[in-house]
């Protein structure tokens, strides 16, 4: 072992006493000297340091990067990009990991991200709308990570095995972490995400459904989701079925590649389970259109917004609604003040777009891969 490398592993050590959980993790991830990098970068599957770079770097700073890199691969955020610019993603996710850093107290090498609004607690999903509403404001780029957390800091995500895997780590990790009392706010919401049981959020809708169906399951339309598998199982199909409440989080946070999957689950919702009517709502400060599908309708969103985000509006609308409304399912990141919400007499499903699990006042928190 040469000099670089040695000063790297004592970086891991010394990780393994100041962050426990970050270290338990990265314990299943290899870690290479590689001249080909400019810096250092990760993809999830392994953490490449380039030896200059290194050498040039104080203990306190190499302590930095190493833990820098760490997060990239505890958040996951080389799986949670989807469509979006890649150079923005990681200058956003640069910003908040730095935050965290800073906020513990740690160095980092000159030249790193640091926005002043942003803190470690935020999604990376509404730091990116955020970054990426100032720049078409702009109508130019803004964000130029540069210095030591350049574009080449997170390469694209390896494949759904490797996924599972790392989330399986993060899970039992996360038991370490609470054994240990370990606290923040950055990684509270991991272990949040960690310690529970993934909820999916077509579960959740299907059993409030049959709970409100007079007539529960009908072989008469069969559900087109099993067809496929030579399965015909009932959909559920009942005309006295109310209607459902829709809402997404227009705030600028949802790709339009992820408002298409909602757009697909949403008719599906409507084939197998024959509501009377879905309405969706469009949200971001404030309701900013609405569309409603009755039975013979086809679903295509026409999503509006870009601004903030405010979740009291939604309850206040639903409030305000004459017709019969069996649940609200809403679509969002969760960022903002849900404490601000009424509690409506209808259940309440939050469908989580984003990875770190939140809690809310009420209702069921579920999973929603888009």
């Amino acid at each position: 072992m040469d000099k670089i490398e040695k000063r790297i592993e004592d970086a891991y050590s010394k990780l393994g006493l100041k962050e426990p959980f970050i270290a338990a993790v990265m314990t299943r991830i290899p870690r290479r000297i590689d001249k080909t990098i400019p810096t250092a970068g990760t993809d999830g599957t392994v953490v490449l340091f380039n030896p200059d770079f290194v050498e040039k770097l104080d203990n306190a700073e190499l302590f930095g990067l190493v833990l820098h890199e760490a997060l990239h691969v505890v958040l996951m955020h080389m799986w949670r990009r989807g469509d979006r610019d890649p150079s923005l993603w990681n200058y956003a996710n640069d910003a908040i990991i730095n935050a965290y850093i800073l906020s513990r107290g740690y160095s980092l090498p000159a030249g790193g991200v640091h926005v002043r609004w942003v803190t470690e607690s935020m999604g990376s999903e509404t730091v990116y709308a955020r970054l990426k509403k100032d720049e078409e404001e702009a109508g130019e780029p803004k964000y130029d990570a540069g210095g030591f957390d350049g574009e080449g800091d997170i390469s694209d995500a390896p494949n759904e095995a490797t996924k599972s895997d790392l989330e399986a780590t993060i899970a039992a990790a996360a038991q370490m972490a609470k054994d240990c009392g370990h606290t923040s706010g950055l990684i509270e919401s991991i272990l949040k995400s960690a310690g529970k049981p993934s909820i999916d959020w077509r579960d959740e809708l299907r059993a409030l459904l049959t709970s409100a169906a007079a007539n529960d399951y009908s072989y008469r339309r069969p559900s087109r989701r099993f067809i496929s598998q030579g399965l015909y199982l009932p959909s559920l199909h009942s005309d006295a079925l109310g209607g459902l409440l829709i809402a997404i989080d227009s705030s600028g946070s949802m790709s339009q590649k992820e408002l298409s999957q909602i757009a697909a689950e949403v008719e599906q919702i409507k084939e197998d389970m024959n509501p009377e009517f879905i309405e969706v709502v469009y949200c971001d400060t404030q309701v900013k259109n609405t569309q409603r599908f009755d039975r013979e309708d086809t679903v295509e969103l026409k999503c509006t917004g870009g601004g903030g985000t405010r979740f009291r509006p939604v309850f206040d609308y639903l409030a305000n609604m004459t017709d019969k409304v069996e649940g609200l399912v809403y679509f969002t990141d969760m960022e903002g003040n849900l404490d601000e919400c009424v509690e409506p007499e209808c259940p309440v499903i939050w469908a989580n777009t984003q990875y770190r699990v939140r809690s809310a006042p009420f209702g069921v928190v579920a999973n929603v891969q888009v």
